[in-house]
């Protein structure tokens, strides 16, 4: 699978291509799951801590979280939150990004990459 930054506008263009209604602008969410590749959890769990905290300090990260699953210590699925597609890609090209990136097909086979708009305004907080 080709990296992320290069599927950043495949939504749009792709509902555009079929007819579809255009996703909304303004903040999405992305999944992302991942399994390690055979061998290499260790070090899919190292590329992924050392994006961890300069992710979270982006400013347009509004929410990142990486989570295992307890079945299968192979399996990880990110979920962000980004103030815009605009966002994602910038986040995508970062320089925190870049070994990440550079390694990503060694240590993982990307299983799915969705970008998830809300329907509905956020309930407010109590």
């Amino acid at each position: 699978m080709s990296d992320i930054r290069s599927q950043s506008s495949a939504p749009a263009e792709h509902a555009l291509a079929e007819g579809m209604p255009v996703p909304p602008s303004g903040a999405l969410f992305v999944q992302i799951k991942l399994q390690a590749r055979p061998g290499r959890t260790e070090a899919a769990e190292q590329a992924i801590e050392k994006i961890i905290t300069p992710t979270r300090a982006n400013p347009d990260c509004l929410e990142f979280r990486v989570l295992r699953y307890r079945d299968d210590p192979r399996a990880f699925t990110l979920l962000e939150h980004w103030t815009s597609m605009k966002a994602t890609d910038a986040h995508g090209e970062s320089d925190y990004m870049a070994d990440y990136l550079a390694t990503r097909e060694d240590n993982f086979e990307v299983l799915s990459v969705d970008f998830i708009h809300e329907l509905q305004p956020p309930i407010p907080a109590p």
